[in-house]
């Protein structure tokens, strides 16, 4: 049964206020794991955003063009030009996909690691293996994020007023918050447990079990501080031809703080939920059985 109202909200808020303490008491670790993962990873990711801001405006607006186009021919000229530059595109961001994916991976891995460290639960008997199941896991995360991210404008698509269509693309957006929480609890559990892929899945949503709504809300704060960085960076690059270094410097130490403070409190949330829902060892009859 999920608990009331204010006691997930007042639990979320505790763990918010544990992990960054966590943070405070282990500054040097962390700091390290900022420096060498998420700060790259966040240049990389602000990088690829603002150099493929022109070209993708650019795509929009030829899109716009095309629907509006009074002839075939020139709908059919300007589609081409569309899809020549979303192939160039898709080249850009093919070059930022790889190592940003290694450096997400190597940031989770030590972050789930030393934060685990220092609420003393259990060490992680292999970072290697950790590190395969990691990978085997993230590849089961993205295809179910990847398949359900068109499914609630698909749906809005569909409706018939305009109320309806609202109604359904808050709906997606809630679920898709919620599947973003799953999914990292799952990341989680593939770091401290012997599981990957789709029994990770599993067994993370099965450990949110009366804490769903908290971790519910500890996603949405993530995709909220998301957002708000997004916004920042869209507003730079409107209001100026070039974002000034320092602007962008703040960005990024923002975004790489932001990626740092989700690993640390997704993986508080775990051990809080692992708490509640202890691993059943066998019992000796039954190691008995087995044995017989």
């Amino acid at each position: 049964m999920e608990s009331g109202g204010v006691w997930w909200c007042v639990s979320a808020v505790k763990m918010v206020v544990d992990s960054i303490k966590i943070i405070g008491c282990n500054k040097l670790v962390f700091a390290s794991i900022m420096l060498l993962t998420t700060l790259p990873l966040s240049t990389l990711l602000i990088s690829q955003s603002i150099s493929t801001h022109s070209l993708t405006s650019q795509i929009q607006h030829l899109e716009a063009l095309a629907r509006s186009a009074p002839t075939r021919f020139e709908a059919r000229h300007v589609w081409l030009q569309s899809r020549h530059d979303a192939l160039s595109l898709l080249r850009i961001k093919a070059l930022f996909s790889l190592p940003s994916y290694l450096l997400s991976l190597a940031a989770a891995l030590s972050a789930v690691h030393s934060t685990r460290l220092a609420l003393h639960a259990n060490a992680t008997p292999s970072l290697l293996f950790a590190a395969l199941r990691l990978f085997a896991t993230t590849i089961f995360v993205y295809a179910i994020l990847f398949a359900f991210s068109p499914l609630p404008r698909f749906l809005a698509a569909l409706a018939s007023s305009s109320s309806a269509r609202l109604l359904l693309l808050a709906a997606g957006s809630a679920l898709e918050v919620y599947l973003m929480a799953v999914t990292s609890v799952a990341l989680v559990v593939s770091v401290a447990e012997e599981k990957f892929g789709w029994d990770a899945i599993r067994v993370g949503s099965a450990l949110m079990e009366g804490s769903r709504a908290c971790g519910w809300a500890l996603s949405g704060l993530f995709v909220l501080g998301s957002s708000l960085i997004g916004s920042k960076v869209e507003r730079l690059m409107e209001a100026e031809d070039w974002i000034r270094v320092e602007d962008k410097a703040n960005v990024i130490v923002w975004y790489g703080l932001l990626v740092l403070w989700s690993y640390v409190i997704m993986t508080v949330f775990y051990c809080d939920c692992r708490k509640r829902h202890p691993i059943s060892l066998p019992q000796p009859e039954e190691l008995q059985l087995s044995v017989t």
